[in-house]
């Protein structure tokens, strides 16, 4: 029960971070950048969390990470994209989102070892 707790604790943590994160950030090129950068901080985040160590797995990792990035708004908001026959920048946004945070999970790593 309490991985359940400390997952939940978490997870409102991380929501709450990544509404302030992502409002921050303005549209750019009809990119949504905030998402973009959320994904960014979490997937380096979480790849120095995987790679060291990992004192709070439930709090941190399926808490407030998995609160705080956004893979259902990233195919969301694609997906309008793609509704608004925005071809470039549904492209744009995929790719950018992919090898940004492939980059994220490389410097988390870099960063541990």
């Amino acid at each position: 029960m309490i991985p359940v707790l400390l997952a939940g604790a978490g997870g409102a943590l991380g929501a709450v971070l990544r509404y302030l994160v992502s409002g921050i950030c303005p549209v750019w090129k009809d990119i949504p950048t905030g998402t973009l950068l959320v994904n960014f901080l979490g997937s380096t985040i979480l790849s120095v969390i995987t790679f060291g160590t990992n004192p709070l797995p439930y709090f941190a990792d399926a808490g407030i990470l998995g609160g705080f990035t956004t893979f259902s708004t990233f195919s969301y908001e694609s997906w309008k994209l793609l509704e608004r026959r925005e071809y470039n920048v549904f492209g744009a946004n995929i790719m950018l989102s992919l090898l940004i945070c492939g980059a994220g999970v490389a410097l988390g790593k870099w960063i541990v070892l």
